[in-house]
């Protein structure tokens, strides 16, 4: 049987695994795991590299429309509804998309409503014109059926991965006590100042509580730094990006990983929880579904409840314990691999469609 010719569009993010972003993370896994494990695929990533700020994004359009343009695939793969929106525009086709989430039609006020406006738009077009979608979870599969009346038999759930050769339990590795670890975007839209405003609370119960957070730059960080020294809390530290090759030694020392998004998931919870590490999370979106009973859960944006959820956590070993055991459980469901094998399977589908 000859091969299906999928080509992977990822504009506007880059197939990287040392860029601290999860759409990247995303594409670079799906790249790697289709080639190794998927032969009877063959793969054409169109790639044009990192894009610091939007601005390099849309300067490099030009040159990904006219790549896609050029392009020859049975099946077209995009990684975000912005490349989706693009495939279809252009007359491209079938297109198979990703859906990551639909945080733009129910969080506002964090980034640009502009931004924002042309998510919502390029995701009602997938939706309408898209071959087949591909969506990580259940939740957001039922909130585009009920509310963009999307057509259920082309809406696919695959869950997103872990790399279970990077984050294991290290049993050798000592947890540092009291100590709260927050990976992921330092900005007001991932709940960095909740959590922020929490940990001032926490430290009024648990006197010898540490926060570190860690993660990419943003606009917010002056004000979130000035924040933590108006509250006057020592005992926090911003230790700015993190490299891919240390990630695993910070989760595993860690008491606690928190991810207060009121986006919903992260992938940097899945990589904790594959460590043993206790996590509080909030309930928002998506991430009820992927933590089911293995994590605490507070409400999102509510800064005594994560207060007293981490809290929870730091005083109670017992609590600590449980967690590990049911993280460990929880991130074993879910591989890269399995990921990139129905993701090519719904592909080669729709191309035979």
């Amino acid at each position: 049987m000859n091969a299906v010719n999928v080509t992977l569009l990822c504009y506007p993010y880059h197939s990287s695994k040392h860029t601290g972003r999860g759409h990247d993370r995303y594409i670079a896994e799906m790249v790697d795991n289709i080639s190794a494990d998927c032969k009877d695929v063959k793969l054409t990533v169109i790639d044009h590299g990192f894009s610091k700020r939007v601005m390099d994004g849309v300067l490099k359009a030009p040159r990904q429309g006219l790549d896609l343009l050029r392009a020859k695939g049975d099946v077209y793969f995009a990684t975000s509804t912005v490349a989706g929106a693009t495939a279809l525009l252009a007359g491209k086709g079938p297109v198979v998309v990703t859906i990551h989430d639909v945080v733009p039609f129910n969080v506002s006020g964090y980034d640009s409503s502009l931004k924002y406006r042309i998510w919502r738009q390029c995701i009602r077009l997938c939706v309408k014109r898209a071959a087949a979608i591909i969506v990580p979870y259940q939740i957001t599969k039922d909130w585009l059926i009920t509310n963009l009346h999307a057509a259920p038999n082309k809406l696919h759930v695959v869950n997103y991965g872990v790399d279970h050769t990077t984050y294991f339990p290290q049993p050798a590795v000592t947890r540092d006590p009291c100590t709260v670890l927050y990976l992921g975007e330092v900005s007001r839209n991932k709940g960095v100042e909740v959590l922020i405003r929490a940990f001032g609370e926490v430290k009024r119960q648990c006197p010898a509580a540490r926060l570190m957070i860690g993660g990419k730059r943003s606009q917010d960080q002056p004000f979130l730094e000035q924040l933590a020294k108006t509250l006057g809390l020592a005992d926090l530290a911003f230790e700015g990006f993190i490299a891919e090759s240390e990630l695993a030694n910070h989760y595993a020392k860690a008491t606690v990983m928190v991810f207060p998004s009121p986006s919903g998931f992260g992938l940097s919870t899945i990589e904790a929880m594959a460590c043993g590490t206790p996590v509080v999370g909030v309930r928002a979106l998506d991430a009820p579904e992927f933590f089911a009973d293995a994590a605490v859960l507070a409400d999102p944006e509510n800064v005594s409840d994560l207060a007293a959820a981490l809290t929870r956590v730091l005083v109670d070993p017992g609590l600590q314990h449980d967690l590990s055991r049911r993280s460990i459980a929880r991130a074993a469901q879910f591989s890269w691999s399995r990921t990139a094998r129905e993701t090519a399977q719904v592909c080669a589908q729709t191309a035979g469609r």
